[in-house]
């Protein structure tokens, strides 16, 4: 015969097949719909204040003058930035190789000249580094000051 169902605990029943129904399709649905729309939104307004942003920058920028030579480029001002530190490197090298493996002038005037590298060691090893004389303190000192210091020999005024 026909059962009338009544208000209360139920039994549990086995879900249907394919079809999960702790899941609401239709709520995830709503908030995809308006996770888009909020998105669009926004990017929206972002579009919109950058453009017045824009708009704002350059009614405040001074309008160049009409003396100005829009065909030639503007260097920026100094200290400029190499463009091309690699070569400036190689060129630089190269000169103060080419410096320290000749002779030349310093000073004319003065008579102070450069010398090769190589000269300058051989130079320095016969004429020795000049030494000052050490300072007397006490008397055992005395012996030690009473011996000449090695003077620098006249070289023509060479500097290595």
């Amino acid at each position: 015969m026909s059962e009338i169902r009544r208000p209360g605990p139920e039994a549990p029943q086995a879900p249907q097949e394919g079809f999960d129904k702790e899941i609401d399709a239709r709520s995830i649905g709503w908030f995809g719909v308006w996770l888009v729309i909020g998105v669009v939104v926004a990017a929206l307004a972002m579009w919109l204040l950058f453009r017045e942003f824009t708009r704002q920058e350059q009614a405040q920028d001074e309008p160049r003058s009409p003396l100005v030579d829009k065909t030639q480029p503007r260097l920026p001002p100094e200290p400029r930035l190499q463009t091309t530190p690699e070569l400036d490197l190689g060129a630089y090298l190269k000169e103060e190789r080419r410096r320290v493996a000749s002779y030349g002038w310093v000073d004319e005037a003065q008579g102070i000249v450069h010398l090769p590298i190589e000269r300058s060691m051989e130079l320095l090893l016969q004429q020795g580094l000049p030494a000052r004389p050490a300072a007397t303190s006490g008397p055992g000192d005395a012996a030690a000051a009473a011996a000449p210091a090695a003077a620098p020999a006249a070289g023509g005024g060479a500097h290595p």
